[in-house]
């Protein structure tokens, strides 16, 4: 199956240290794995040549996990072009196979201590390349920590639990948690011992923890910071050639545009990620990009464009509907999200009685696990009722949201409930 002058791709490299090169003996092991994780075992010679290939097409979704299991690690490390929502669901396999899964007459010795090496390293990182101990040490790794899968796995879980808290308890408390993680994978990066697919997803998570670490430095109200760790972020996105990280980026890096009063650069990179996402992008994110879009134009005085802009958010949303997974940071958007950004659009337009009946449709959507965005969409609704003429309600929505502030640590929430509190002692004091 390998020919001369063969492209060594990631899939390729992988392949060839399982020793899987032949196409017979490949072609038992995938069968076998499709036996024990419940999926068709049929595939022919010119698929798997395919996937040999400098451009390989995106295996469906029943030969992904088959192919994920038997190298243990995701697609996309494996060099394949994978849909973000496919990404990141690695199935393991057992640490032994089961009898049945051995073809025992038919594999010669050699091959046969090929395939019970990668069915036990499946889990464990065994895409490791082969090295001897000279080696190693000439390399001078052989004191250095060896990762493989399960150091990515929790490295991702870490990362996940973070976007929890920060729902919860805003980018303050949360922003030095994040820094620490992200110190600790870059600091895995540099000291590890890692074959080049494992390396690959430690970047990735970088990056995407870096995202994260500035994100937290917005929502605390520290811009510089935000945009340093973005920058940092973007970077590994360049390097690693990651269309996904680099479109979380620009979404983030917009909303820092559209709080700084600079609606021409959010704008410029809401288009540009859209370019970006367009070929992979689930329709949840593309609505998220586009209500991005919707602000930005607002901001610029666009009424219409943004009109016409949101309604292409909400039908994309509405197009969706957890049909197809999106990426974890992606939770937060839905109908209240949409609702606010409706109610941005009337603010801007100087309509802030029907500002404020977005906005109070926004508060009734809102899950309540986001304390900190309830925090904002009450200063929002707290300025546009004094602006509206209804101080009394103000002056309750204002207290609601101020209360949130002992739970959550968010520069953004709190300077949104200042603002208000500046809205309504101008309008009418004797309400405070």
């Amino acid at each position: 199956m390998t020919a001369p002058t063969e492209q060594r791709t990631p899939f390729v490299e992988l392949c060839d240290q399982f020793g899987w090169s032949g196409p017979a003996l490949f072609l038992r092991v995938y069968a076998a794995t499709a036996e024990r994780i419940g999926e068709s075992p049929e595939l022919s010679d010119r698929q798997v040549r395919n996937w040999r290939s400098p451009r390989p097409p995106c295996p469906r979704p029943g030969r992904q996990r088959v192919l994920e299991a038997m190298l243990g690690v995701s697609l996309e490390q494996a060099g394949f072009d994978v849909p973000m929502h496919r990404r990141y669901t690695v199935t393991p396999l057992p640490l032994t196979a089961p009898a049945s899964a051995l073809p025992e007459e038919s594999l010669d010795p050699v091959h046969r201590r090929a395939f019970l090496n990668a069915s036990s390293g499946a889990v464990i990182g065994a895409a490791f390349p082969p090295s001897s101990a000279a080696t190693r040490d000439r390399a001078g790794l052989s004191d250095r920590p060896r990762l493989g899968t399960d150091a990515v796995a929790d490295l991702r879980t870490g990362l996940a639990s973070l976007y929890g808290l920060d729902d919860r308890f805003g980018g303050a408390t949360v922003g030095p948690l994040a820094a620490a993680h992200l110190a600790r994978v870059e600091r895995l990066i540099g000291t590890g011992s890692y074959p080049e697919t494992i390396g690959r997803q430690l970047r990735l998570i970088a990056g995407e923890t870096a995202e994260h670490v500035g994100w937290l430095a917005f929502d605390a109200g520290d811009h510089p910071r935000a945009r340093t760790y973005f920058g940092k972020a973007l970077t590994r996105a360049k390097e690693l050639r990651d269309d996904s990280l680099s479109v979380l980026v620009m979404a983030s890096m917009s909303l820092v545009c559209l709080r700084e009063g600079n609606p021409r650069e959010a704008l410029d990179l809401t288009r540009c990620a859209q370019d970006q996402a367009r070929r992979w992008a689930p329709p949840t994110l593309m609505s998220i990009l586009a209500t991005r879009e919707a602000r930005a134009l607002a901001q610029l005085d666009d009424s219409p464009a943004a009109r016409t802009t949101l309604a292409r958010a909400a039908r994309l949303y509405e197009q969706d509907r957890g049909t197809r997974p999106a990426p974890d940071w992606t939770a937060f958007h839905g109908p209240s999200e949409i609702a606010d950004a409706q109610a941005q659009l009337f603010s801007f337009a100087g309509h802030h009685g029907a500002a404020v009946t977005w906005l109070r449709k926004a508060l009734d959507r809102q899950e309540a696990t986001y304390a900190r965005n309830e925090a904002l969409g009450r200063g929002a609704l707290a300025a546009a009722l004094a602006r509206s003429g209804e101080p009394e309600e103000a002056a309750y929505q204002l207290t609601e949201g101020e209360a949130l502030l002992s739970e959550v640590s968010s520069g953004r929430a709190r300077e949104t409930l200042a603002q208000a509190r500046h809205e309504l002692a101008r309008l009418k004091p004797e309400a405070l």
